[in-house]
């Protein structure tokens, strides 16, 4: 506890002089030195001055106390993934911020917030947040200082900066390879990283050490994570009878642990697994379960459907194919988003007999659309291919040759 700063703060906060406080105790120039900590002062004089601003000493080491153990459980809930305990212990932390700037933990706290904003998706905030930790950092100590590179890759895994992300969380590991009760979390993200950047076997290798971490801490909420995440890689990697028994445990699992938010997901996941092995058949059962549990207004709904009207394309169940692009552009012009409109307006066009105009819009509107947008890339090659083997067909073969 700084106690010379937090004499200097109670003092201004009642409007007191120096003189006022410091009569009958100790000089002025000698209370202005323990104000700015560049003295210590004896027991005695600090309890005096303490007394003279109603400052009782044995409640201020009791709130520094209870700050650690919110600190601590703030860091556990979110481990945990318990949405509303962390929120009740950043409540009751927010009533001893004006304590917590004179104890050593002011840099942890607000580390901590960053990690609570980027847990709750808070990310304007998260981005001031840094700011102000960023300004501060040469005061960290060496454990801070690994707070704030991990906390700052995961507001690069926010921006979509997965490669810089990489970077900050291999040097960490290469400094600190003792990562305690960040074990887990650590080895999540950096397996969540590698897999955006397509390092398939890496992500898996990291989601096993964040699975057998959360194995050993029986945190079950983020086994069902951790395994779903697996699942995703194993079926990136081709593995698919791993990931098809991830899938069946986490279909037993999820009532279990009343984590039933997680079925649509499941399902679609599923539906995209048996779709990338061409069992179209199976895929489909396992949109229709995710299309039909899936809330609207969801960026993932729309995908969902897409999903889901492709494969009934590829089934040549015309009519049930025109109807779910018909809602898809409907709820894609509802929610302003471009990508899904133009995917279910040139499904339309090829649907209703239209493929003329629909491979005209494919190369003029489709095509440069998503060439540029990275997170359409698989389905940027899946329209490339498409087109070419179109001109292939009428036997325009350097056109076909451009997009194949």
């Amino acid at each position: 506890m700084k106690i010379g700063s937090l004499i200097k703060y109670y003092r201004t906060k009642l409007g007191m002089t120096q003189n006022a406080v410091a009569a009958g105790i100790c000089s002025i120039p000698h209370l202005s030195k323990i104000e700015n900590n560049n003295k210590e002062a004896n027991s005695e004089t600090i309890r005096l001055l303490l007394e003279r601003l109603n400052i009782n000493i044995h409640d201020v080491e009791n709130s520094e106390q209870n700050i650690i153990i919110l600190l601590n459980n703030l860091q556990k809930h979110i481990n945990y993934l318990e949405n509303e305990k962390a929120k009740e212990i950043m409540e009751r932390l927010k009533e001893y911020e004006e304590i917590i700037g004179f104890t050593e933990c002011i840099y942890l706290y607000e580390l901590y917030k960053l990690r609570y904003y980027v847990f709750f998706n808070e990310y304007k905030l998260a981005e001031g947040q840094l700011r102000w930790l960023n300004a501060h950092r040469k005061n960290f100590s060496q454990h801070e200082k690994y707070l704030h590179s991990y906390y700052y890759a995961l507001v690069l895994i926010t921006r979509g900066k997965y490669a810089e992300a990489a970077v900050e969380l291999t040097q960490i590991l290469n400094l600190h390879p003792d990562l305690g009760s960040l074990e887990g979390e650590f080895y999540y993200h950096f397996s969540l990283i590698k897999g955006r950047l397509e390092e398939t076997s890496q992500a898996i290798i990291y989601g096993r050490k964040a699975l057998q971490f959360y194995k050993d801490q029986f945190n079950f909420k983020r086994i069902i994570y951790t395994s779903m995440s697996l699942a995703l890689y194993y079926s990136q990697g081709k593995v698919f009878n791993e990931a098809i028994e991830i899938y069946e445990h986490l279909l037993r699992n999820v009532e279990l642990l009343q984590q039933q938010q997680l079925l649509p997901a499941i399902y679609h996941n599923l539906g995209d697994l048996y779709q990338i092995r061409g069992e179209y058949e199976s895929a489909l059962v396992y949109f229709e379960k995710s299309a039909s549990l899936m809330g609207k207004n969801s960026d993932n709904y729309l995908f969902c459907l897409y999903n889901l009207g492709i494969t009934q394309y590829r089934l040549n169940q015309g009519e049930e194919s025109i109807k779910t692009f018909t809602v898809l552009k409907e709820e894609a012009k509802k929610m302003k988003k471009i990508s899904f409109n133009l995917f279910a307006s040139f499904y339309l066009y090829l649907l209703t007999g239209e493929e003329k105009k629909a491979m005209v819009f494919l190369e003029g509107r489709l095509i440069p659309f998503t060439a540029n947008n990275e997170e359409f890339k698989v389905i940027h090659q899946q329209f490339s291919y498409l087109l070419g083997e179109y001109y292939r067909q009428e036997k325009k073969f350097e056109k076909a040759i451009q997009f194949i």
